[in-house]
């Protein structure tokens, strides 16, 4: 249950009559699963209906529910000109950028971290240095570059409406900062947004910006204070509770919150119920706080969903310093996995965000899309399948159609549909017909018992990896999507994390080695040979040798993986005995000689040379100081490549190394000098 608030004494009160002039009357428990289209309000009215049905369902969760319930407090080489080619961030789709902590344009890097942008000149090689430092309020974590423009993230969990007399109290807040990076000596901010609420991921087309936000409706301590007072009197469960029981308290005590909830409800502004922005477009200027939504510009499900509102956030970066408006559109539910290809972006929700604690939990995902049309983007249609998702790789657009990778059960609750037995994995193909993605084919029951670790969907081909003690590769063919067929199979131990293309018969998979019998062995890049499809083999595997355990950030996170001219750039992991390592592997790549290393690069010097970020030792939590026994753990996060030059980025610093010959270092800059260094 929520901590418990000071008590008000008008709660207590209403509280108290509500409770003693309460007819035995029940409310039933909201469906399990509720379809999936979404209806637009018509007023604000409507909308705090749907508020005050989100509130009581959350407290009734939070009193009887076997699931947690979450507070809704938000307190908490060269030459003198420019090189001729780079690496792009790793994307998805082409086409469609997606943010990092790092993006360059091959003369100029940009890096998103700490309490700052970091810009450096990456061309020629051996004069790579830092050229500006620009402090950001809050923990910047990602950008976007749109010619001289910089479009950076960050989190402000304080006071995003800062000295705003009318911005929020508390809370937190998705912050963008423009800045001019025309003069990469001397940028500047020209315009700043806050959007009130989290951020779920975000895409740029262009000069199209959208940005997906997440943004918890708080429910009033109050609320909580009359939930902590009534608990006592609320109906109570015998021990074991069958769940006709339980289902008859919760009904009851439905009946007797929801006028306080109501009242309570009532007394709430409208820019309480839904997003707010602050957006100031001159430098240090001033702006009033403005909800991002109008009521009409929300959609809801057909059930309950958790108190939440997902807002789909176009601005255009094409606009000039005075800046385009911030235009929204956002349904009333809660979903984190995003898909977006040229015309499309799919919000897909699972049925953990409408499961309230009791019943059976129905493991199905409902997904909805958004047309991309600059200011004009819209909710189109929304559809359901059976199983989760497991990221944004388990969607794909491709003619007309989304396809959808699903698995029966889910790692982190380890439940099961009982309708599936054993539970499996699946892929269905989904049309738009009207406001509906409606299921045109499927393919049922991939690999029992294991659970998807990879998906790639590639035109009319699509690639699964399975896992539970070995690692199935499954080749399915997608040219029909009314008729999906599985048709190659491929067992190999340990699994692939990231799959990625290489030419049109190739694939590269990040994962983990293992034994038959699971035991996990470590870091392993696999190379695929597909061209026979309906019968995958393997051309070669890598295994970073390690005697404890090995890792690569890359095997959650597809940023991490650069592939250019032949080589294989990770940020790699490893401890062996008492010694560590934590910098950058290269591997040669090719098709048919397989993958070989080519080395590594260690950034333990300007760990040296640093002030230490996390501490001078594991049992020192203080910073600043050299790092002790932290100084092999450089936390490397990136790499780019710029002609035959790698870039590696780690929290430390940047190393500048020939890709032929990465014993060759041109240049390297220490991000936080120690002093005396």
């Amino acid at each position: 249950m929520h901590p418990r608030p000071a008590r008000s004494v008008p709660t207590l009160l209403a509280l108290a009559a509500l409770l003693l002039g309460c007819p035995p009357e029940r409310q039933d428990d909201p469906p399990t699963a509720v379809d999936s289209r979404l209806f637009r309000f018509t007023s604000c009215g409507e909308l705090r209906d749907s508020v005050v049905d989100a509130f009581l369902e959350s407290l009734v969760s939070a009193h009887y529910g076997d699931r947690w319930a979450l507070p809704m407090d938000s307190a908490d080489g060269g030459g003198g000109e420019g090189p001729s080619a780079w690496s792009e961030t790793n994307v998805q789709e082409a086409g469609v950028d997606e943010p990092d902590l790092v993006k360059t344009d091959g003369e100029f890097m940009y890096i998103a971290q700490r309490e700052e942008l970091t810009i450096l000149r990456t061309w020629p090689p051996a004069d790579t240095a830092r050229v500006a430092s620009l402090p950001l309020d809050g923990a910047p974590f990602s950008l976007f570059l749109h010619g001289d423009l910089a479009a950076v993230f960050s989190y402000d969990y304080s006071r995003p409406g800062g000295d705003v007399g009318d911005g929020w109290d508390e809370g937190y807040a998705t912050r963008i900062t423009m800045i001019d990076v025309s003069d990469r000596e001397e940028p500047r901010i020209v315009r700043q947004i806050d959007l009130e609420g989290w951020f779920v991921d975000a895409r740029l087309l262009g000069a199209d910006l959208y940005v997906v936000l997440s943004t918890w409706t708080e429910i009033p301590a109050a609320l909580w204070d009359a939930l902590w007072t009534a608990a006592p009197v609320l109906p109570t469960l015998p021990p074991n509770p069958t769940e006709a029981q339980a289902a008859r308290a919760r009904g009851e005590a439905r009946v007797l919150l929801r006028p306080l909830v109501q009242s309570t409800v009532d007394g709430l502004r409208t820019d309480e119920l839904i997003p707010r922005m602050l957006d100031r477009r001159t430098p240090n200027g001033d702006a009033g706080s403005q909800t991002l939504l109008a009521c009409t510009d929300v959609f809801r499900p057909e059930g309950i969903s958790h108190p939440a509102v997902l807002s789909v956030v176009h601005v255009d970066l094409d606009v000039g310093e005075a800046g385009s408006q911030v235009e929204a559109t956002g349904l009333m539910a809660e979903g984190w996995e995003v898909y977006a290809s040229q015309e499309s972006l799919y919000v897909a929700q699972s049925s953990r965000w409408w499961w309230w604690g009791w019943g059976a939990l129905d493991l199905s995902t409902h997904v909805h899309r958004f047309e991309l049309a600059g200011g004009d983007t819209s909710y189109q249609s929304s559809g359901s399948v059976d199983g989760w998702l497991l990221n944004s790789f388990s969607m794909s657009e491709w003619d007309g159609h989304l396809r959808m990778a699903t698995t029966d059960t889910d790692a982190w609750w380890g439940t099961t549909d009982e309708a599936v037995d054993p539970p499996a994995n699946n892929v269905f193909c989904l049309r738009e017909a009207g406001a509906e993605l409606e299921v045109v084919g499927e393919i049922r029951g991939i690999a029992p018992d294991e659970q998807i670790q990879a998906a790639r969907f590639l035109g009319p081909r699509g690639f699964l990896v399975t896992y539970r003690f070995i690692d199935p590769l499954f080749t399915i063919d997608l040219q029909d999507p009314t008729d999906p067929r599985l048709v190659g199979e491929l067992e190999l131990p340990g699994w692939s994390a990231y799959l990625h293309p290489l030419g049109g018969d190739h694939l590269l998979g990040v994962g983990m080695d293992a034994t038959l019998e699971g035991q996990v062995l470590g870091l392993a890049v696999n190379l695929f040979d597909v061209s026979d499809f309906s019968s995958p083999a393997v051309v070669d595997r890598f295994t970073l040798q390690s005697d404890d355990w090995s890792w690569s950030e890359a095997l959650w996170d597809h940023h991490a993986f650069t592939l250019w001219e032949g080589v294989l750039a990770l940020p790699v992991y490893t401890w062996a005995g008492d010694e560590g390592f934590s910098g950058l592997l290269l591997l040669s790549v090719d098709e048919e000689e397989g993958l070989e290393e080519r080395g590594r690069i260690d950034h333990t010097d300007i760990v040296a040379d640093s002030e230490c970020l996390w501490g001078s030792s594991w049992d020192n939590e203080s910073w600043g100081g050299p790092c002790d026994d932290l100084y092999w753990y450089a936390s490397m996060r990136r790499s780019v490549g710029i002609e035959g030059w790698i870039y590696s980025l780690s929290d430390y610093g940047l190393k500048v190394n020939s890709l032929q010959d990465p014993t060759q270092e041109a240049a390297r800059v220490v991000f936080w000098p120690r002093q005396g260094s």
